[in-house]
């Protein structure tokens, strides 16, 4: 069902936060770590960035998770634009002595999709950005996790 994959799309919006590591740009550039207020804007400007792109993939796909055109834009297009997006994410660099706040919602993110790639109908079944969701938006991201 359409409700499905626009769940995904929504919630990986959060999930716009998945990579290797809690990223943080090159340490010899002595730029100072960004504050909360203006990490949470770069993060939401990354997250609305690509949720139009998603969104769109998502419009032209069947109202059926279970379609086979709707497994194989799951699997060969929504997943790798999130892990892309995610990626972005973890570029950033987090605000000083908030690593541990904003890699336990990326961890909750790859969790998410990691599950979704594994079985996209569990769409139909669970919210699997729940947690990553609960993260992001504790944290104060607006539009990442909502």
């Amino acid at each position: 069902m359409k409700k499905g994959l626009l769940t995904i799309v929504t919630l990986l919006s959060v999930s716009g936060l998945l990579a290797a590591g809690c990223g943080g740009n090159d340490s010899s550039t002595d730029e100072p770590a960004p504050s909360k207020a203006d990490y949470i804007v770069e993060a939401d400007a990354i997250c609305a960035a690509s949720q139009s792109d998603l969104d769109g993939i998502v419009q032209s796909l069947p109202d059926d998770v279970e379609a086979t055109e709707s497994q194989e834009a799951i699997t060969e297009e929504i997943i790798p634009a999130f892990r892309d997006q995610i990626e972005q994410l973890r570029a950033l660099t987090p605000p000083e002595g908030e690593e541990e706040a904003i890699a336990a919602i990326y961890d909750a993110v790859d969790e998410a999709v990691d599950m979704i790639e594994e079985n996209p109908l569990v769409l139909d079944q669970v919210d699997p950005f729940n947690e990553a969701d609960r993260l992001a938006t504790d944290y104060g991201l607006e539009v990442c996790g909502s």
